[in-house]
């Protein structure tokens, strides 16, 4: 991928552009979280369903980046101006310069590297502005998707939590990867 032209829109590439969370997602987001595999899959297991109410203060906790001192939520949507998900900076170490990534998709939106595109926006903002120097991600070892995610970034497999998420009846290992800017800006380059 060939770097973004910086006199462009930052926070557009080819397919999406983020923007704040507004309160109006707030509806989009509930109905999406009626896809338990995907919630399952986020937060390492199942959790209990949310009223509208629910997702209203959400929405308006975090909206226009509220709270970014500890989460940075966007919005993405196509460049058509559909929201097809959101995608957060949070875990933010700044003494060590290390931090994480949550992204969703909406099902529908899903496999057209909405996500893909969506991340490396982050990655550059989260290395090249706020001088943070590694990426980590964890993920359920049964999650192919965001496992194939994480190599496309150029993500490596550091390690694994043995059985440390339980869903389903059962245990699951926690998987590990790591991006550092260094090995970013090699494969943006």
């Amino acid at each position: 991928m060939a770097k973004p032209d910086m006199d462009a829109n930052y926070w557009q590439g080819e397919l999406v552009r983020l923007r704040a969370l507004a309160v109006e997602d707030a509806a989009a987001w509930l109905a999406e979280d009626a896809d338990s595999e995907a919630i399952r899959g986020l937060n390492f297991g199942m959790e209990l369903p949310k009223s509208a109410a629910m997702a209203e203060e959400w929405a308006a906790t975090f909206a226009n980046f509220g709270k970014a001192e500890e989460f940075i939520f966007f919005s993405i949507e196509t460049l058509a101006g559909d929201y097809v998900g959101n995608i957060n900076i949070h875990g933010m170490d700044r003494r060590n310069g290390v931090f994480e990534t949550g992204t969703r998709i909406f099902r529908p939106y899903r496999g057209r590297g909405y996500a893909l595109e969506a991340k490396r926006m982050v990655l550059r903002y989260t290395f090249h502005e706020l001088r943070f120097q590694k990426y980590n991600l964890r993920c359920l070892e049964t999650n192919d998707a965001i496992i194939r995610h994480a190599k496309r970034l150029g993500c490596r497999e550091e390690g694994r939590i043995r059985r440390a998420a339980y869903t389903e009846g059962r245990y699951l290992d926690i998987l590990l990867f790591g991006l550092t800017r260094e090995e970013f800006d090699t494969t943006e380059g």
